[in-house]
C-alpha cells in the first residue's frame, strides 16, 4: 500500500471494529478446499476482519492472499446517521472520507501490508472481476468469500448470487450481520433484530439447497457452536456469522440443475415476490382485496399470477 502521508486530522479508530472471531476463521479454513490461497473479503471497512482473517491464515501456515474489497466511503449507518462527533472522526479536513486512511493505518500497524490487498470498488464489480479473471485463467477463484458489505435487502441477494458463481466446488461463503444491533433498551440490554441480510441469506439458501453441503456443520462442530437455520445454512451462536459450503465437484455433478445452469446470466438475481412490507397473506387475499389481490403489491415485474399461483 502507498506510503502517502495520511491526513493528520483523520483520527485513528479502534481497528477491531469487526464481529468476526478467530474461531470463525479457523472453522472456515478447516472446511475450505486445501490449500487455501485466495480469501476474498467484501466490505473491508477499517481492516478489522481482514486483519483477524490474515493472522489466522498465517497461523495455519497457508500462503494465501487476502483481497479486501470496499469503496471506503461508508454506508448509511456506518457514517451518515452517526452523531456529529463520530462523523468528524471519519472525515478529513477537506471533507473527504478517511475510512481508507484508517484501513491502511490499521493494516500497517498489524504488519500485514504485504498480505492484504485493498481493492477500491463495489462488491458487485469485484465479484464480476474475479469471475472474469478466473475465466481467462489469470487468477484462481477464491476458496473463501466473506460478505459484509451492502446489508440492503435485494442488494444482498444479488451479491450472494454473484459470490456463489465465483465460488469453486467445496468453497465456503460466509458473512456477517445475521442479526443487527439496533441500540439499547432502557435497561441497557442490546436489541438484536432480523434484517435484510438474514432474509436474503435465507431466500438464497432455499434457492441453492441442492448445491449446499448439509453435513459439514456437524463435522466441524467442535470448532464452533453452530445452529442449523435450514439445510446447508449454519450460524454461529457466539459471533452471529452465517456459513454456507458448496458441494464438492463429485457431488455437484449429480445435481440435475445447479443455480448457475438455471440462472446463467444472473439477470433476475435480486428479485423475489415478497419483501419487507409485502407478504403473501397481505397480497394474495382475493376475498379481502377482490380479483387479483392487493394491487399495491404489483408492478411491471411482479403480478398476482407470478407470485400467488
Amino acid at each position: 500500500m502507498s506510503d502517502l502521508k495520511l491526513d493528520e486530522a483523520s483520527e485513528p479508530i479502534n481497528p477491531w471494529i469487526t464481529h468476526i472471531a478467530p474461531a470463525d476463521v479457523d472453522l472456515v479454513l478447516a472446511a475450505a478446499p486445501k490449500p487455501v490461497t485466495f480469501w476474498l473479503e467484501l466490505g473491508a471497512f477499517e481492516g478489522g476482519s481482514a486483519t483477524v482473517a490474515t493472522e489466522r491464515i498465517l497461523a495455519h501456515e497457508f500462503n494465501a492472499s487476502v483481497v479486501a474489497v470496499d469503496t471506503f466511503l461508508g454506508d448509511l449507518f456506518m457514517l451518515w446517521t452517526r452523531q456529529p462527533e463520530d462523523r468528524r472522526k471519519m472525515l478529513r479536513k477537506d471533507g473527504g472520507i478517511a475510512i481508507f486512511d484508517h484501513f491502511r493505518r490499521n493494516v500497517r500497524a498489524a504488519g500485514l501490508q504485504s498480505c492484504i490487498l485493498p481493492l477500491q470498488t463495489t462488491s458487485i464489480v469485484a465479484l464480476r472481476l474475479v469471475a472474469l479473471l478466473a475465466e481467462r485463467q489469470i487468477t484462481p477463484l477464491p476458496q473463501v468469500i466473506y460478505l459484509d458489505s451492502a446489508h440492503e435487502e435485494g442488494e444482498v441477494l444479488l451479491e450472494l448470487s454473484l459470490a456463489w458463481k465465483a465460488l469453486p466446488p467445496g468453497g465456503v461463503l460466509f458473512g456477517d450481520d445475521w442479526v443487527l444491533h439496533e441500540g439499547f433498551k432502557d435497561d441497557n440490554v442490546t436489541v438484536l433484530l432480523e434484517g435484510g441480510t438474514q432474509r436474503d441469506v435465507l431466500r438464497f439458501a432455499a434457492l441453492i439447497e441442492e448445491e449446499l453441503d448439509d453435513e459439514w456443520g456437524l463435522k466441524f462442530q467442535p470448532l464452533r457452536t453452530l445452529g442449523r437455520m435450514r439445510p446447508g445454512l449454519f450460524v454461529s451462536y457466539q459471533s452471529l456469522q452465517w456459513f454456507m459450503k458448496k458441494l464438492s465437484m463429485k457431488k455437484l455433478s449429480k445435481v440435475k440443475n445447479t443455480w448457475q445452469q438455471r440462472h446463467p446470466s444472473m439477470s433476475n438475481a435480486g428479485y423475489v415476490c415478497w419483501s419487507i412490507g409485502f407478504q403473501k397473506d397481505g397480497c394474495c387475499n382475493e376475498t379481502r382485496f377482490g380479483p387479483g389481490g392487493n394491487s399495491k403489491c404489483w408492478d411491471l415485474l411482479f403480478t398476482h399470477e407470478r407470485c400467488c399461483t
